[in-house]
């Protein structure tokens, strides 16, 4: 926000008036063994002047596809969890979006037969994680200023046992079960944001299927404007090898959500097939 302000209107004036300067304060205390366990975590690439991603060196056979979910998209689908799942304890627009996303993904690489994913050389064949970051600064105690300038993120984990449930009638369902609950349990320990922090990257970097999220709709990066004006697409290139999903608030509407994917291309294929008809039958709401 600061730099933007700065160079579109090349005075720091107006952001200044704003009341709105980031905070530098280093507040967060962390075990200091979180370094030696990060620097010694295998998995970890030594990042130097040579260093090239290994997965974009060479050619590739993923695609990449937006998918946008609308408000009445979101709707229809907490509509329909609602009769499915009364009691469940966390839907918001996000959990709501990732789940559906990630059934989708799981019920494309079954149609396909390709049930190989990032991260999964030689892990578990049944498991399957969903890892995405949880915005701490209002959830700590005490809470920190919004405009806090440092990583402030948690990861969220949730683990599947049995894969095929995702694949099956019931794969929104249970995917919106998984991260809400997660969301629900993670919330919950205001006070205790780094009790299992020594954790993350083993459960990060353990060799089973894994799709993680990168971005936040919270983070409106289409109204960023440096002066020539706002961005007319939005990209993350860390989801063509790392397995992830990207999320961000759509460029139309604040309220839509819009959702990066990269899978090889027949997956890519299915994918886009099954999440049409599933917005278009199963999902349908006959009052629209």
């Amino acid at each position: 926000m600061a730099w933007t302000s700065i160079a579109k209107h090349g005075t720091d004036e107006l952001f200044l008036a704003s009341g709105s300067l980031p905070f530098y304060e280093r507040v967060i205390k962390y075990p200091e063994s979180l370094d030696e366990i990060y620097f010694n975590q295998p998995g970890i690439e030594t990042i130097d002047e040579g260093y090239k991603i290994p997965h974009l060196v060479g050619g590739t056979d993923k695609a990449r596809a937006t998918l946008v979910l609308t408000q009445a998209h979101i709707n229809r689908l907490k509509k329909w969890l609602s009769t499915q799942s009364p009691t469940l304890e966390y839907v918001s627009s996000f959990s709501v979006a990732c789940a559906y996303v990630w059934s989708c993904i799981a019920k494309a690489r079954a149609r396909t037969g390709e049930q190989k994913g990032e991260n999964d050389n030689d892990g578990d064949d049944d498991l399957e994680r969903f890892i995405f970051p949880v915005d701490w600064r209002p959830r700590i105690h005490p809470p920190l200023p919004p405009t806090y300038f440092g990583n402030c993120l948690g990861p969220c984990i949730t683990t599947l046992t049995k894969r095929s449930l995702l694949a099956g009638n019931k794969g929104f369902q249970t995917a919106t079960e998984l991260v809400g609950k997660a969301l629900s349990e993670t919330l919950k320990t205001k006070d205790a944001l780094l009790n299992d922090a020594d954790t993350w990257l083993e459960r990060a970097y353990e060799p089973v299927l894994m799709i993680g999220v990168s971005g936040t709709p919270k983070m409106k990066v289409y109204d960023i404007d440096f002066g020539w004006g706002k961005p007319k697409k939005h990209e993350t290139p860390s989801i063509d090898y790392n397995g992830s999903i990207s999320v961000n608030a759509s460029k139309d509407s604040a309220g839509d959500i819009e959702i990066g994917i990269s899978l090889p291309t027949k997956q890519m294929d299915a994918f886009i097939s099954i999440s049409r008809d599933e917005l278009e039958n199963t999902f349908y709401d006959q009052d629209e």
